[in-house]
């Protein structure tokens, strides 16, 4: 008998995949903090002043640049916004190595080091894997497309489960019904977001059209898409620098806003240029619109043009996911729906894998599937965990520790792997959802309350007398995801174990 569609689907969508699974959950969790990587990156350093002086102290900054990286391809320095009250100065090099710092704005003195919200940003979008790592974010985006349409055309009440939430049931109901209703919630948004993940990629993804057009020059591919002045090197040092600041004084008033990014190519060489360009805010498509100077002389070499419609599309669907335009409330609204995200990847890995418990252990493979099942747990529980352990190291590390962000990274994966390994010794004799969850609730309710001993500044009651709300709002987001990580913990251990089909039917999909 042939299979219907829906049986079709039900299979695809079951078999996209365990390993993607916990790959797309990974990656919900790093874009769920991205969306305030900005503000992470302050709190990690508490000692930042809460406000910008109007005239930052950007030759300064070139001066350690310089000091640092003088045969670096380009410089970035990124000036102070409301976000992020201070500067940033980065450094390209020939190698693709990219290193940035960030500098107080009124004196450009160096400030502590950290990987901050963009350890989690990086995560997002290539898993510190580089190119690799890039790809199997595709790949994965691509399939999480294929789960969301499988899975509409799978639960065919999946509007009407929305309504459906029995948690009190435990075991496997309870978990699928976690998953419809955190799947049916943000469907729009999980649509979207994969869709719009793929996108920004796509002349990485699917180079056919780059290799037809312009035998595989990229180069020539974005000269044409996004003209802009360009300089050959001319193998000899400059006679001088232009000063920044008359540059992004002149911009401001050619461009009508307030310039964010200003980048220096070719910093040691006499055709050195300097752009400036605007900040991503106002609009939802990324706002690329650029300055260019002569390095030397500070004379302007005029403006970049507007892109084409084609561009233009590209540079909206990347804003759509990236989320920097409409402010706070927006970023409010992806976090959330982030985190809705998150649970019905949870909730989905655990379905598949506790339905497949009885079948595996027919046929033996117990031990083998135990290893799958404690390593899910490791995976949904562990991340959590690891991710608020990295932020309890930056408050305990001396700033000036050599290697200062490796250090919190290193904490990081150290504290997954443990997680993981708790995971398969506590799976038989205890409860590891339990364990873990509790875990990761102490250390988020107790980490605002030590840092009121370990960084002043960055102390909640002061940041709240100060109504300084933008710091402030990260030690309140950790103490309310605190207290839904225990009521996660109590639930786990209130709950009994159910490995048979808690009333699911035994054809009804996962």
């Amino acid at each position: 008998m042939k299979n219907s569609f829906s049986q079709s689907m039900a299979w695809l969508h079951t078999w996209a995949g365990l390993i993607v699974g916990w790959l797309l959950f990974v990656i919900f969790v790093g874009g769920t903090i991205a969306c305030f990587d900005t503000e992470l990156d302050r709190w990690m350093r508490p000692s930042m002043a809460a406000q910008a002086p109007a005239r930052p102290a950007v030759e300064r900054v070139l001066d350690a640049l310089q000091k640092e990286h003088g045969d670096a391809h380009a410089w970035y320095v990124y000036l102070p916004t409301q976000r992020f009250p201070a500067l940033k100065g980065g450094a390209y090099h020939d190698d693709g190595r990219y290193e940035v710092h960030a500098y107080d704005a009124a004196t450009g003195a160096r400030l502590q080091d950290t990987v901050g919200g963009e350890f989690f940003f990086t995560l997002h979008y290539n898993l510190h894997a580089g190119t690799i790592g890039m790809y199997l974010v595709g790949l994965a985006g691509m399939m999480m497309l294929i789960a969301i349409v499988t899975g509409v055309v799978v639960h065919k009440r999946i509007f009407k489960d929305f309504f459906l939430f029995r948690f009190r049931a435990g075991g496997q109901r309870a978990w699928l019904d976690g998953h419809n209703l955190s799947g049916v919630l943000g469907l729009p948004f999980h649509l979207m977001i994969a869709y719009t993940g793929v996108a920004i990629f796509v002349a990485s993804y699917m180079l056919a059209g780059l290799q037809t057009g312009y035998g595989g020059d990229a180069e020539k591919f974005y000269q044409e898409v996004a003209p802009s002045p360009h300089r050959e090197e001319m193998h000899r040092p400059p006679p001088s620098r232009a000063p920044l600041w008359p540059m992004i004084e002149d911009a401001r008033r050619r461009l009508r806003a307030d310039p964010w990014l200003v980048s220096v190519e070719h910093p040691a060489d006499a055709s050195t240029m300097v752009g400036v360009g605007l900040d991503h805010s106002r609009h939802v498509a990324w706002n690329w619109r650029t300055a260019y100077y002569d390095g030397v002389t500070g004379a302007s070499l005029g403006d970049s043009p507007p892109p084409g419609a084609a561009y233009h599309t590209y540079h909206f669907l990347g804003g759509l996911h990236m989320v920097q335009f409409g402010g706070m409330a927006f970023r409010w609204l992806y976090f959330a729906l982030g985190l809705s995200g998150c649970a019905m990847l949870a909730c989905g890995m655990q379905v598949w894998v506790e339905k497949r418990a009885k079948q595996v252990a027919a046929a033996g493979a117990l031990s083998g599937y135990g290893l799958v099942r404690a390593l899910n747990v490791g995976v949904v529980a562990g991340l959590p965990f690891a991710a608020v352990s990295m932020l309890w190291a930056n408050r305990w590390l001396p700033a000036d520790v050599a290697g200062r962000g490796d250090w919190e990274i290193r904490t990081f994966c150290i504290v997954w792997t443990l997680a993981a390994i708790w995971a398969i010794a506590r799976l038989r004799r205890g409860k590891p959802w339990r364990d873990l969850f509790a875990a990761t609730s102490a250390l988020m309710v107790g980490l605002p309350f030590a840092s009121m001993f370990l960084a002043e500044r960055g102390a909640l009651p002061r940041t709240l007398a100060d109504g300084d709300w933008r710091m402030a709002m990260v030690d309140l987001t950790l103490l309310a995801l605190g207290a839904g990580f225990a009521w996660l913990g109590w639930r786990a251990a209130d709950a009994r174990s159910k490995t048979k089909a808690d009333g699911i039917a035994a054809g009804e999909p996962a």
